[in-house]
């Protein structure tokens, strides 16, 4: 009984220390993608280290044409590859050497060394590296095997030439017409459209109107729209200040006029509204249209139709000394910058065909 018992101490002792040795040894292992290449071919090195998380690991580096052994040469230190395993607690570093022989034989590249935490380890036995020669022919030694003949390469055309070439005109004719606009010494001018005057008999009937589409406005407001209005109206259509004339004053300034009934309406239109605005007189609603429409009438009159309908017109201003100044200065960056831009796109462009034709 007391040697089972022993037993089954020592395989629990074993489970428990054996993962604890595993997880804390150092392996390396060295290996070639393949064991066979002719005179100065190349052949990949890889070395692997396993190392807990917390280690140190050193791989050597090699100066180019130094030597493994005798007739083997590095030629290239790759960058060293990191993986992780049990949560993080494990590290497998690895890093590919590029390495290469120019006589042919067996060679025998020993064991490689790393140091981890100061402390050498190094790969299993020696790796075995064959380089053969290249096969002649000594036998038919006069025989030499004339040039080929010329081979035709596919062309395909890109669109991406001709998008980027249509591009590049553009940019040169913006360079092209902002180098002509900057050569030329006359001042910088701003195009102006001025629209005609809108007719004073237009602007009074769209008051007008304007005052008629109020609902239940209290008649001296009423009455001041409607006389403001045909003031505006009169000052514009017959030349004398009548915003600032009495009642009086204007229609003896108006006597001249033929149609005397259109100036008896403007005169009961004007005499009511004073008495609206300084007696308080109280008009009704029939009274305010009446009065409406005699406005109405009065302007139709009085308006004058011009002949032909009056024309934008054109007016070009010279801008200011600043101005210039400013405007010149922004288009002599953009000339710049599009100069550039065209340069540096007909030499991609060159670029390109050169290589579509090389």
């Amino acid at each position: 009984m007391k040697q089972y018992l022993r037993a089954l101490q020592l395989v629990v002792t074993l489970l428990f220390t054996l993962p604890c040795t595993a997880i804390g040894q150092v392996s390396v292992e060295a290996k070639l993608d393949t064991a066979d290449i002719l005179i100065g071919e190349q052949v990949q090195l890889e070395v692997k280290c396993a190392v807990n998380a917390k280690q140190k690991v050193n791989f050597p580096f090699f100066q180019p044409q130094q030597e493994l052994t005798p007739g083997v040469e590095v030629i290239y230190n790759g960058r060293i590859d990191t993986v992780w395993s049990n949560n993080k607690q494990r590290i497998e570093l690895s890093r590919k050497y590029t390495i290469t022989a120019f006589d042919s034989a067996l060679y025998a590249i020993p064991p490689f060394k790393i140091s981890v935490d100061g402390k050498e380890y190094a790969s299993r036995g020696n790796i075995g590296l064959k380089v053969s020669t290249v096969a002649v022919d000594t036998v038919h030694i006069d025989k030499f095997s004339g040039p080929h003949g010329a081979v035709d390469m596919p062309f395909e055309w890109s669109w991406r030439i001709t998008l980027w070439a249509l591009l590049g005109m553009f940019t040169a004719f913006i360079t092209l017409a902002l180098c002509t606009r900057l050569s030329d010494p006359r001042l910088i001018t701003r195009k102006v459209v001025i629209n005609p005057p809108i007719p004073a008999h237009v602007t009074a009937i769209d008051d007008i109107q304007r005052i008629k589409s109020q609902t239940e406005a209290d008649p001296k407001v009423y009455y001041t729209q409607l006389t403001e209005t045909l003031r505006t109206y009169i000052e514009k259509r017959f030349g004398f200040n009548a915003k600032e004339m009495t009642t009086s004053e204007i229609i003896d300034e108006l006597c001249a006029t033929d149609n005397l009934d259109s100036l008896n309406e403007l005169k009961d239109i004007l005499m009511k509204a004073d008495l609206v605005k300084f007696a308080k007189l109280s008009t009704s609603l029939p009274e305010q249209d009446r009065s409406l429409v005699q406005a109405l009438n009065f302007v139709q009159t009085t308006k004058i139709e011009p002949q032909e309908q009056p024309k934008p017109r054109i007016k070009y201003v010279t801008l200011s000394g600043n101005k210039q100044h400013h405007l010149r200065l922004m288009m002599s960056l953009a000339a710049a910058t599009t100069t550039a831009l065209t340069l540096g796109i007909m030499a991609y462009v060159i670029y390109d065909l050169y290589c579509c034709f090389a």
